[in-house]
C-alpha cells in the first residue's frame, strides 16, 4: 500500500501539466467579468490612431503659428547698410557710403528680410489654417506694406529729384506701382512676385546711386525736398492716433456744468447730449493696434537712415536734437509686447492700456516732426 501511494505521489509531482490544467479549468469570476465588459471609446484602434494624429497636428500647428507670429526685431541701419555695400561690391570695407545709400538699402532690407523672408513669409495671402489664425501678423503686414509704399513714393517724388521740375528715375517709376499691388493676392500674379520685382528695381537704383559721380543725381537732401518728405508722415501719424483713439473710445464729458445759454436744446426744450463714439470691439482692437505697429516699424528705420543721409542739412539747421527726439519716440513705440493680448484698461487703472501708450508716443513724434520742419525752413541748405 505504501509503495502504491508513493508511486501516485511521484507521478503527480512529475507531471506539472496536470496542475496547470487544473488551474486553467477553474473558473475565475473576475476574469470573466473583465472579458465580458464593454470596451471604452478610445480603446478602439480606429478611434485612437486618428485622435492621436489630430492631436499631434494641433500641437504642431500651434507651435508653428507661435513661431510664424513672432515679429521681426529692430536692427542697426548703419551696420546693415555697410554690410550690404560690401556684399554687393558697391564699397570696400572702411569706405564711406554716399548720401541716400542707407535710405534705399533700408527699404530693400525691410521688404526682403523683415517682410518677404521672415518666418512664414508673407501671410496675408496664404490660405492655410495656421496663417489664418495668426491675424495679428496679417494686420502688422498691412500696416507695414502701406508705409513701404509711402516711403517709395517719397523717394521717387522728393528725395531722388534734383528739383521740383526734374524727371523720374526709371527704376523708381517702375518700383512704385509694383509696391502698390495689394498684399492679399495669392496668384496671377502673387503679391510676393510683385514685391520682389519692386525690390529688384530698388537694387538697380541703388547700384546706379553707388556708381554715380554726382551726389545729388540720385539722392538730393535739399531743404524743401526733405520738408516735403516729412510732410507725408503728418497726416499718416494723425490717422494712426485717430485709429488708436477708436480703440480707446471717446471720453465722456460731463455736460451738466454748462449754463443754460451754452447748452444746445431741441424744439421741445430738451437738452441735446452729444453722442460719444463707441470703442472698437475686442476682436477689432488688436487688428488696429498691430496695423499701426507695422507702419511705425518701417518709419522708425527710415528715420534712422535719414538722420545719417541728411546729417549735413540737419546739423546746419541745428535740428539734430529734434531728429533724435522723433527717433526716441518711434523707438519707444516699437518696444516688444510683453502681454499676449492688447489690453484696454483705464488711464490710471490697474490694467495697462496699450493703445493709449502707443498713441501718446505717436502724438509726440507728430509734434516733433512739425518742429523739425520749422527748423529746416529756417536752416541752411546743402
Amino acid at each position: 500500500m505504501n509503495n502504491f501511494a508513493d508511486d501516485e505521489f511521484t507521478e503527480k509531482d512529475s507531471n506539472p501539466d496536470l496542475d496547470l490544467n487544473t488551474e486553467k479549468g477553474r473558473s475565475d469570476p473576475e476574469a470573466e467579468d473583465t472579458e465580458d465588459a464593454p470596451k471604452g471609446f478610445f480603446s478602439s484602434a480606429k478611434v485612437r490612431i486618428p485622435f492621436r494624429v489630430g492631436l499631434g497636428l494641433l500641437i504642431l500647428g500651434a507651435a508653428l503659428g507661435i513661431y510664424w507670429g513672432l515679429f521681426p526685431p529692430t536692427f542697426q541701419v548703419d551696420q546693415m547698410a555697410t554690410t550690404m555695400a560690401i556684399t554687393e561690391g558697391h564699397r570696400e570695407e572702411g569706405e564711406t557710403l554716399p548720401p541716400g545709400y542707407r535710405t534705399v538699402s533700408t527699404l530693400i532690407f525691410l521688404t526682403e528680410d523683415c517682410f518677404l523672408d521672415k518666418p512664414g513669409g508673407l501671410m496675408s495671402n496664404d490660405w492655410n489654417p495656421v496663417s489664418r489664425i495668426t491675424d495679428n501678423m496679417r494686420s502688422w503686414e498691412k500696416g507695414f506694406i502701406f508705409q513701404i509704399r509711402v516711403m517709395v513714393q517719397g523717394l521717387r517724388f522728393n528725395l531722388s529729384r534734383i528739383g521740383p521740375q526734374s524727371k523720374d528715375h526709371p527704376q523708381l517709376a517702375k518700383a512704385d506701382p509694383l509696391f502698390n499691388f495689394k498684399e492679399t493676392s495669392f496668384a496671377l500674379p502673387s503679391s510676393e512676385r510683385q514685391y520682389r520685382s519692386g525690390v529688384k528695381e530698388l537694387r538697380d537704383f541703388l547700384q546706379a546711386l553707388s556708381e554715380s559721380q554726382s551726389e545729388a543725381e540720385y539722392f538730393s537732401a535739399r531743404q524743401d525736398q526733405v520738408i516735403d518728405f516729412l510732410g507725408r508722415q503728418l497726416p499718416i501719424l494723425g490717422g494712426y492716433t485717430a485709429q488708436l483713439q477708436q480703440n480707446i473710445g471717446t471720453p465722456r464729458y460731463d455736460v451738466a456744468i454748462l449754463t443754460e445759454t451754452t447748452e444746445e436744446r431741441n424744439d421741445d426744450g430738451q437738452r441735446v447730449v452729444p453722442v460719444t463714439q463707441q470703442a472698437n470691439s475686442f476682436w477689432e482692437r488688436d487688428d488696429t493696434f498691430y496695423e499701426v505697429r507695422g507702419g511705425v516699424f518701417v518709419l522708425y528705420h527710415v528715420m534712422l537712415a535719414l538722420r545719417k543721409d541728411c546729417e549735413v542739412l540737419i546739423n546746419d539747421a541745428k535740428a539734430m536734437g529734434t531728429m533724435n527726439r522723433i527717433i526716441n519716440e518711434l523707438e519707444s513705440a516699437n518696444k516688444p509686447m510683453l502681454s499676449p493680448m492688447v489690453l484696454n484698461g483705464k488711464e490710471f487703472g490697474v490694467v495697462q492700456n496699450h493703445s493709449l501708450v502707443l498713441a501718446s508716443h505717436l502724438a509726440r513724434a507728430h509734434l516733433a516732426i512739425q518742429e523739425l520742419q520749422r527748423q529746416l525752413r529756417g536752416g541752411g541748405t546743402m
